[in-house]
This record gives structure tokens, C-alpha cells and sequence, in this order.
């Protein structure tokens, strides 16, 4: 999705998706930061972030969850796996989607991975530079907030990548 955005926060997409047991409960919400850092940095070629600004994306999420009465998360190396694929395509693509053409549903990207699951849910955002940034902006977004403040949620994944100045990024939530 090509949106210019003006100079605030603007949430492209607001997905809530409820699916019986018998397939995944999944809830999707994604945001772009302020400018259409899509477009620029398509030119790029899309690195991994460092792990530590993962970590404290972490971190600022439990204390969120503390906050609210919930149990931190867990990082799991398998939703990371996910998260940082999808970050990738995303940014590959220029394109912030929870689903990008030709590739699999949240549901069949983390069972790739591995990971058993009962329930999903996902974050993602593109253009946020930091891990606080990035926190705030899903904290400001009631669909990013009730995802991250899901207490029935156990595990993440986080995957940050860099294109040149922008960073996408995708948080997956996941409860087995």
C-alpha cells in the first residue's frame, strides 16, 4: 500500500481477524511512519537490524505488559525467524502488508517456522528508527495496543531490518 502520509502517524491498516480454533486466532494491525519511507528506500537492499534494537523493542513491550497486570513475553527464535523474514519482504517489496502477494498467510509463515501454535497475532511498521519510537507508535494504535497487551500472548518474535535510513518492522505474538 503506497499512502503519503502526512507529518503524523497514520495507520494504514486496522485488521482484526478472529478464526476458530480449528485454524489460527489471529488479530493484524500495521503503521507507517510520517513520510513514504517506502518509496525511498526501495532503492536499498534490506539488512537485518542489530539484534539489540530487537531486545529492547522487548523490553519496552513487557514494561507495557507489566503495566496491565500481563506476564513478559517470551522471545522465541522461531517467531523471530518469521518476524524477520516478513520484515524483509516487506522492505523488499516497498510495501507495509501483513500479507504481501505470493506470500503465505501469518498462520502458514510461523507453522514454517516450526513453532506449534494455538493463537497469532501481528504488529508491523515501517520508518520508526527506534525501538521507543516504534513502541509508541503500536501504544498510540488501539489495535497494536490490544495486541501487545494481549496477556493471553506468551511469545514473540521481533524482526527489525534496515533499508538504507528506514526500518521495517514486524512483531509476532504467539500462544501455544
Amino acid at each position: 500500500m503506497g499512502l503519503m502520509a502526512p507529518p503524523r502517524l497514520v495507520v494504514l491498516l486496522l485488521l482484526g481477524l478472529l478464526l476458530p480454533l480449528a485454524g489460527p486466532a489471529a488479530s493484524a494491525t500495521d503503521l507507517a511512519a510520517p513520510a513514504d519511507p517506502a518509496q525511498a528506500a526501495s532503492r536499498v537492499a534490506a539488512k537485518p537490524a542489530p539484534k539489540k534494537l530487537e531486545k529492547a523493542v522487548l523490553a519496552k513491550v513487557n514494561k507495557h505488559r507489566a503495566a496491565a497486570g500481563c506476564r513478559p513475553l517470551v522471545l522465541k527464535k522461531k517467531l523471530r525467524k518469521a518476524a524477520r523474514r516478513h520484515s524483509t519482504r516487506m522492505a523488499a517489496a516497498g510495501t507495509l502488508s501483513h500479507q504481501l502477494p505470493g506470500e503465505p498467510d501469518l498462520g502458514a509463515r510461523i507453522s514454517a517456522t516450526g513453532y506449534r501454535w494455538s493463537a497469532l497475532a501481528e504488529n508491523i511498521a515501517v520508518g520508526q528508527r527506534t525501538p521507543k519510537a516504534v513502541v509508541r507508535a503500536w501504544m498510540g494504535s488501539a489495535g497494536h495496543r490490544q495486541n501487545i497487551l494481549d496477556c493471553s500472548m506468551r511469545h514473540t518474535g521481533i524482526g527489525a531490518v534496515r533499508q538504507g535510513r528506514t526500518v521495517w518492522w514486524t512483531q509476532d505474538f504467539g500462544r501455544r
